[in-house]
């Protein structure tokens, strides 16, 4: 893991990390456990990857299985996170589904999944937290496409920038006692991206001005500090992890 600063108040937070068995959601699990919190991991489908998280982390590390693309399986996971933890302090929502989508060849079912998955699980889980929170703090991880769109991909930029516009509005419905930000990453180094970057992982970095793809850790690492209070006074903000990917994109 890349060299992270420490936050002395995260110690002890009660934090519900979505799509926690991998990539970023994953790295975000394993960067607040050293920090010192308690966190409850939500996986899908594969629970074998936090097994090691959750014993390396006895008593503080807990591994929730939903299915965020249906209402039931948001509340229940906010439910449950509050049983285990005892209350929850943050949501960190990085859980989220990227397929192709031409859109010529667009189905209601890729739409339909892609929303529920991306953005109806968003809304949700942000009512669930937002209730069991009396101070707090939601985090979501939007994406660059939310911000510029992606062509073969609208309907997941479409689904990330509805994200940014839902933060946008309930930073200031829940303040002051709930501060909510977003992430927006652009290509990271996930399972997720494996087969995009085998094929044109060159290409990507020439129009990085970093000249790097980031690693989930880069991510985690500004979750970490919008949950902490080094950010006390920032709400409403989409933090852009991109290495300067936006800034050669023409604008108007």
């Amino acid at each position: 893991m890349t060299a992270t600063a420490r936050y002395a108040d995260i110690e002890g937070r009660r934090v519900l990390i979505t799509g926690a068995s991998s990539g970023i959601g994953l790295a975000c699990a394993e960067a607040f456990l050293t920090q010192g919190a308690r966190v409850a991991a939500q996986f899908h489908n594969q629970e074998a990857p936090l097994s090691g998280l959750v014993q390396a982390f006895a008593g503080r590390a807990f591994a929730l299985q939903a299915d965020l693309a249906l209402e039931e399986g948001c509340v229940g996971l906010c439910e449950a996170a509050q049983a285990v933890l005892g209350g929850l302090d943050v949501l960190v929502h990085s859980a989220g589904i990227w397929t192709d989508g031409p859109i010529l060849e667009m189905d209601r079912t890729t739409l339909e999944t892609t929303f529920r998955t991306n953005t109806f699980s968003s809304y949700y889980l942000a009512r669930e937290a937002a209730r069991r929170m009396g101070h707090g703090s939601l985090i979501f991880i939007g994406s660059t496409a939310g911000q510029r769109g992606e062509p073969g991909h609208s309907h997941y930029a479409g689904s990330k920038g509805a994200v940014q516009s839902l933060v946008s509005s309930i930073a200031q419905e829940l303040s002051p006692d709930i501060r909510v930000n977003l992430v927006s990453p652009g290509w990271v180094r996930t399972p997720m991206s494996e087969a995009a970057l085998a094929e044109r992982e060159d290409r990507i970095v020439a129009a990085v001005p970093l000249r790097r793809v980031a690693e989930a850790e880069d991510v985690a690492s500004a979750v970490l500090f919008l949950a902490s209070e080094a950010s006390r006074h920032l709400t409403g903000v989409d933090l852009c992890c991109s290495g300067g990917a936006l800034l050669p994109m023409p604008r108007g």
